[in-house]
């Protein structure tokens, strides 16, 4: 378990000057289910405006400067954009307000953030065919699983679509929307379905969705709240109307310029993506607030709002050009995760 202590120092200062320092006292004691090295894993502190620091927890340094504010922390344990075999993705995220002569405590629980596909051939499968193997797709990439192939692929929450190659074959075996967490095991058979002083806390979510599932061949599922598209499935479908569509918020559109990383954000908008850490604005959504009622409930800007950043939201609306890129405008329903 990894240990953050915050303290502010300089409390006879006014509140706009006075600054505090994170103190580091780490203690090894995590264990997890799948085998990770959380000295590589990744401490990353923002405000409301921008990132303010980021570093690999091993390479910390004994104490960080702050100013007195509130805070997104949040740590992780990589880079996850695309499918990799053996890389569960552990992510967590608090939000920390140092404020003069408190004390408050905090934790970070860090839950694996994608989720893990496994393929197992049966043995009356491997008897039925002399060569064969599986292709997982999604929108952010894809794996292929030999016949001998025995280890856990993951992938971002989302649909996938699993594809059989068989003796020169292909069949579609159908889609499947994963969850966080979700760890499912596809057995396969021939001819079946398939300033103050702050202590903060890093610990693990162990509770995985561990379950087996049987693939039917069907036509993808239609579009709902709960089969929402991806962000890029909503760049490539600009134009239809009355759709759900599911992403992280990572910030918003500024108003000059597309930079909506950078803290001049504005309430007219949030931008949405498939990756919390997204940063270019052609794998973005930009999503027009046009109701106050919008703005208060999903909007980043104005109060504590801003601690909205990097949550998962799901919205109906119609896929639209706004500001001359990718949108989602006319919001008739949301729901935030």
């Amino acid at each position: 378990m990894i240990f953050l202590v915050l303290a502010c120092s300089d409390t006879e200062q006014q509140r706009e000057n006075a600054s505090g320092y994170l103190l580091l006292n780490i203690v090894r004691n995590v264990s997890l289910k799948a085998e990770v090295d959380t000295q590589e894993f990744i401490l990353r502190v923002s405000s409301a405006r921008s990132e303010v620091f980021k570093e690999r927890i091993g390479a910390l340094p004994a104490q960080i400067t702050l100013p007195v504010s509130s805070y997104i922390v949040e740590v992780y344990s990589m880079d996850f954009a695309e499918p990799r075999f053996e890389a569960p993705f552990y992510y967590g995220r608090t939000i920390v307000e140092v404020e003069p002569d408190t004390e408050n405590e905090a934790m970070i629980v860090c839950a694996q953030g994608n989720a893990g596909v496994k393929i197992v051939w049966s043995n009356d499968f491997s008897d039925a065919f002399s060569t064969y193997q599986a292709h997982i797709s999604c929108t952010h990439g894809y794996l292929n699983y030999s016949a001998t192939e025995i280890r856990t692929g993951y992938f971002l929450p989302g649909s996938i679509t699993i594809s059989i190659m068989a003796d020169g074959q292909t069949i579609n075996a159908g889609t499947m929307s994963l969850s966080a967490q979700d760890m499912i095991t596809v057995n396969l058979h021939p001819n079946s379905s398939l300033s103050g002083n702050l202590a903060l806390a890093m610990a693990f979510d162990n509770t995985l969705n561990e379950r087996e599932v049987d693939i039917i061949i069907s036509p993808i599922a239609p579009n709902s709240e709960t089969n929402p598209y991806t962000v890029a499935q909503a760049i490539e479908r600009q134009g239809e109307d009355d759709v759900w569509v599911s992403g992280f918020i990572v910030g918003s559109k500024p108003s000059v310029g597309y930079d909506f990383v950078n803290g001049q954000w504005q309430n007219t908008n949030i931008v949405i993506a498939d990756d919390i850490f997204e940063t270019n604005e052609h794998n973005v959504v930009f999503v027009e607030l046009s109701t106050a009622a919008l703005r208060n409930n999903i909007g980043i800007t104005g109060g504590n709002n801003h601690e909205r950043l990097h949550r998962q939201v799901v919205i109906k609306g119609n896929l639209r050009t706004y500001q001359s890129r990718a949108g989602l405008r006319n919001i008739t329903d949301y729901s935030l995760k």
